[in-house]
């Protein structure tokens, strides 16, 4: 025992990292994942309760991330919510199988969302959220591109705005400043659009 300890010694090095240092939480790129051949290797596991619970880790980190970003992505979260509780109500060998479908076809459908801001033809999911916020389904084709233009001027005013402020959450009159530029870009906007 003492020539193995010895020998395990002579390889094995320990580092020594003070308590207080918190490991930082991995993030997944669901995007880099090739949904075909996880669901050919989901097929051959045999605790796919396992694998559908990393799965779904996975998926309701980047619903965080998402959301933060664009809270109009609620309709993401209401189906990744029903898929679990439809999974949970009913855990049979068919249920996990159809759940792990269920949610690599919300990841698949996440990665495309994530990249709409690109096809709309924004550099930035922000503008893609304004522009979330403001439109609506009886918008014409030049009014959806105006309405473009107007998500990215407003962005870009606020966050000139915001710049220009010390802590402009803390105070009344300083989020009254930022809620009066958006009013007035707004409005603006509507004036400049109405008069054309």
């Amino acid at each position: 025992m003492v020539e193995i300890n010895a020998i395990i010694n002579s390889y094995v090095e320990i580092q020594h990292m003070p308590s207080m240092v918190r490991e930082e939480t991995r993030r997944f790129d669901i995007s880099a994942i090739d949904f075909d051949l996880l669901r050919r290797e989901f097929a051959k596991v045999k605790k796919k309760n396992l694998v559908l619970k990393d799965l779904e880790e996975v998926i309701r980190q980047k619903l965080d991330r998402m959301m933060f970003c664009n809270p109009n992505r609620i309709n993401y979260y209401e189906r990744y919510q029903q898929i679990i509780d439809d999974y949970n109500s009913e855990q049979d060998r068919a249920t996990i199988e159809k759940t792990f479908m269920d949610l690599m076809d919300l990841a698949n459908q996440m990665n495309q969302e994530e990249q709409r801001y690109v096809r709309e033809g924004f550099s930035s999911d922000e503008e893609l959220s304004f522009y979330d916020m403001l439109f609506r389904e009886d918008l014409s084709e030049n009014d959806i591109k105006k309405l473009k233009e107007v998500a990215a001027d407003l962005l870009h005013k606020i966050k000139g705005k915001i710049s220009e402020l010390d802590h402009w959450t803390d105070k009344q009159e300083t989020k009254a400043a930022v809620d009066n530029l958006i009013r007035d870009t707004l409005w603006q906007n509507c004036r400049n659009a109405m008069t054309r």
